[in-house]
């Protein structure tokens, strides 16, 4: 099977970035890949191919990543799918967690992926054409104890989305936010980060560390099932400005807006009140 598009996945060398080159690969399709290891991502996608450009392209460098997007530009001439995977977890109630920690898991999951919807958008403007898939999570729609930093940066990723979607309609841009569930990757295990120096009291946070650990290669989603669902929304005529991944993201996500529109009926009054009398 031979597909012409150039797709680009950043963080691809594990996880769902993996699983989505390897089925890309296996599709025909044309595919860059980030990384920090190329040999070791060689290894782990299993093929060698003029079809793969596995490059090292560090996200929160504006130059890197413009000549990661040269690389690109010269082997294959064109981009047209954009999977912005690359990101971690910090878990940690906000208190407790410096500010490096903080900063760090905006630097990859909100600012580093702005670099790289910024690069390309410049490609996709020049080609009138493109597609971004901008990986979020059910945590950019709900949260928990100890999740205060990474449902930030992926509440961050889903209006950044949506934003980057209108703007680029201009010229025939489409960019979705993509919100999985649990998938039953290596995610929690070598992407999740937990605080440097906890404090015992927050006793709720701990207990949500202990989840997180023990949800680890338990979670209901399949890597193979997600990849193939980006493929669908990279080749949609009209996609969602957000999906919602797995059962459990979906479920999730329908109980938080119900919650949302209960409250704003029970608190309707006050929000009318502010309003200049006639």
């Amino acid at each position: 099977m031979t597909n012409n598009k150039v797709w680009l996945v950043t963080g691809a060398s594990s996880g769902l970035g993996l699983t989505t080159v390897k089925t890309l690969l296996a599709q025909g399709y044309r595919v860059a890949a980030t990384t920090r290891d190329v040999e070791k991502l060689k290894i782990a996608v299993g093929y060698s191919g003029e079809n793969f450009l596995p490059i090292t392209m560090k996200i929160t460098d504006e130059i890197d990543i413009q000549r990661g997007i040269a690389d690109i530009l010269s082997t294959f001439g064109r981009i047209d799918v954009t999977v912005n995977n690359a990101g971690y977890i910090q878990v940690g109630a906000i208190e407790e967690l410096s500010d490096k920690e903080i900063r760090d898991n905006f630097d990859i999951n909100v600012f580093g992926m702005m670099n790289v919807i910024r690069a390309v958008m410049a490609v996709y403007r020049q080609q009138k054409s493109g597609r971004f898939l901008n990986i979020s999570s059910i945590s950019g729609s709900t949260t928990a104890p100890g999740q205060a930093i990474y449902s930030a940066t992926k509440a961050a990723v889903i209006m950044l989305s949506e934003a980057v979607d209108y703007e680029g309609r201009d010229f025939n841009v489409r960019s979705i936010a993509v919100c999985p569930g649990g998938l039953r990757t290596n995610f929690l295990g070598g992407s999740a980060r937990f605080p440097e120096h906890p404090l015992n009291e927050y006793s709720s946070v701990r207990q949500y560390e202990q989840a997180y650990r023990g949800l680890h290669q338990n979670q209901s989603g399949d890597p193979e099932k997600a990849a193939a669902a980006l493929i669908e929304l990279a080749e949609a005529e009209n996609p969602p400005l957000r999906i919602y991944l797995g059962a459990d993201s979906f479920g999730g996500a329908v109980r938080k807006n119900q919650e949302i529109m209960q409250e704003m009926q029970e608190w309707q009054p006050l929000s009318l009140s502010t309003r200049y009398d006639s």
